[in-house]
């Protein structure tokens, strides 16, 4: 077979971006096709809406330890710098009562996972359980508390697996003054990738691989599949031969998770509060146990926007009546807290919903209790010629942009490792 390319990476978010650099940079034919308008997937700063960057998804730069995005975005020029401490609960006059109580959740948390591991070495039963089998309601601020770990997980209590969010690589948070999705946009500079190009077919040949768009076949010795799990769960991409069944159950117990924001924009100083203050306030669980509400990241970066962070079957269901909803709910709560001058200095918002994206449908994957174990399922190949990356398959940086772009590079260093199995691989810049 005649190829076109060394490698084809399916997906231009962080994953994918990755990948293609890693790959063009070893000297490889590579081309990255992207089935939206624009690179960057979950991660897109947005600039137009509010005349403010507004990052309509990842906005966040966690575990800035180990957050492989931090070195690139310093070099790039861009205005990196420690999330201020500036909590604040309304109605609580000791913000740290708050989090004490998501001290001890998160100290819960790291018990339990131990208990359940030495559990599962002894009896060789895999053991886990959801977060709320160890959540202890103690008191008035106990649902806030939760809500902190509902939003990091974008999932409710119960469908959170213990064991799978005790691996998770904690951490100090960092903005990016220009927005993250910005960031990761920058990385892209100079890469091979073409925009608005639905992958639809991806086929295994003896001696190749044979991908189907919208636009037509294209072939490569091998690919790189970063589409969500949301995507490749729906087969909205066929693979011959089909994905095996152990990938399908892991479909089943790595899902899409709801993470939404509600963009604010009011007049300067409306709210009476630093940049970049995290703004809580009380919560009560409804009769499935579930708190109806969220966070406030307020005047982010100085620019006078707010986002209204809402997560799980709370942010679905704001999705499902309608981007004004979760406006009006904000606006309402903030409302609430500072008096009329809020609504009178409100000028525009915009809300976002990540399931009701075609080409992601949700915003990033979490394990579902008994699920934690899974993720290694899916950074398996399928066929020799077939990878996969994106942040569902890392197993301590999961759910973020880093653990995606970590994947993207593992990926490309696995076809990298491989790619003397493949005649038609050639280094072409050695």
């Amino acid at each position: 077979m005649t190829t076109d390319y060394d490698v084809i990476v399916v997906g231009a978010g962080a994953a994918g971006l990755a990948a293609t650099q890693t790959l063009v940079s070893a000297g490889l034919s590579v081309i990255c096709i992207e089935a939206s308008d624009r690179i960057g997937g979950r991660t897109h700063t947005d600039t137009n809406i509010f005349g403010v960057p507004f990052d309509m998804g990842a906005h966040w730069l966690h575990a800035e330890h180990a957050n492989a995005l931090k070195a690139p975005g310093i070099a790039l020029g861009l205005d990196l710098y420690p999330a201020p401490d500036n909590g604040m609960t309304y109605g609580l006059d000791d913000d740290a009562v708050l989090w004490d109580e998501v001290d001890e959740i998160q100290a819960s948390v790291t018990k339990q996972a131990q208990v359940d591991r030495e559990t599962e070495k002894n009896s060789g039963t895999p053991t886990d359980r959801s977060l709320a089998d160890i959540f202890v309601n103690k008191g008035p601020w106990s649902f806030t508390a939760a809500m902190t770990f509902a939003l990091s997980l974008a999932r409710d209590l119960p469908d959170t697996s213990l064991r799978d969010m005790a691996a998770w690589e904690g951490g100090d948070d960092w903005f990016c003054r220009e927005g993250f999705g910005h960031l990761v946009a920058r990385t892209a500079t100079g890469l091979p990738i073409k925009l608005s190009t639905p992958v639809t077919d991806i086929e295994a040949k003896a001696d190749g691989i044979q991908v189907t768009t919208t636009a037509g076949k294209t072939y490569a010795q091998a690919v790189i599949v970063t589409a969500s799990v949301g995507v490749l769960a729906e087969d909205v991409i066929r693979f011959d031969p089909p994905l095996d069944a152990e990938r399908r159950s892991a479909f089943e117990l790595i899902t899409m998770g709801d993470y939404n924001h509600a963009g604010l924009l009011f007049q300067p100083g409306t709210l009476p509060v630093p940049s970049d203050t995290w703004l809580t306030y009380h919560l009560e669980p409804d009769g499935h146990g579930v708190a109806r509400g969220g966070g406030f990241l307020c005047n982010v970066s100085g620019t006078g926007l707010t986002s209204f962070e809402s997560s799980g079957s709370f942010s679905r269901d704001l999705q499902e009546l309608g981007a004004d909803s979760a406006i009006e709910h904000a606006l309402e709560t903030l409302t609430g807290f500072f008096g009329t001058s809020v609504k009178r200095n409100f000028i525009k918002g915009h809300a976002t919903a990540w399931r009701k994206e075609p080409y992601v449908r949700g915003s990033y994957a979490g394990a579902n209790p008994g699920g934690y174990s899974a993720r290694t399922a899916l950074r398996r190949p399928h066929t020799e010629r077939v990878f996969f990356a994106g942040e569902a398959s890392h197993e301590s940086q999961q759910c973020s942009v880093s653990g995606a772009h970590l994947e993207g590079i593992r990926a490309a260093s696995d076809v990298l490792a491989a790619h003397f199995q493949f005649p038609g691989i050639r280094i072409h810049n050695k």
